[in-house]
């Protein structure tokens, strides 16, 4: 009770604006680690489409008795219509140190730089 005999309830108009500010701080926090959560899953998603893409590169190539040596390049457009806008690869087709055998790296890169580059590199044998 106060002075004159009543109750005071409730809180003061500084209570309520501090406990604001305490929660319009929190909640600006966790807005930053969301939008930073949503670049690592594109990040991510952009990467694990890359690795698909190589390995399926890969697979093509295997299926090919004999890839001519050398470097190309292209995009998914003509496999994928739509689907991997932007997505480019790079095929190095190369003689190995071992007769018979030709070493063979892809290497897929996602557009405008999202996410990382994919590569891999296998030997194949041609005989």
């Amino acid at each position: 009770m106060n002075i004159r005999g009543r109750c005071d309830r409730g809180f003061t108009l500084l209570e309520v604006m501090v406990a604001l500010a305490i929660l319009a701080t929190a909640f600006t926090a966790l807005l930053g680690l969301h939008a930073q959560n949503l670049k690592t899953i594109a990040r991510e998603r952009s990467y694990t489409d890359a690795l698909f893409l190589a390995r399926e590169k890969l697979a093509q190539i295997e299926l090919q008795k004999s890839p001519g040596a050398g470097q190309s390049r292209g995009d998914f457009e003509s496999d994928y219509p739509g689907e991997y806008p932007g997505f480019q690869w790079e095929l190095f087709v190369d003689p190995s140190f071992v007769p018979g055998v030709i070493e063979v790296t892809v290497r897929v890169v996602p557009p405008d730089g999202i996410g990382g580059a994919a590569q891999l590199t296998m030997w194949v044998r041609t005989t």
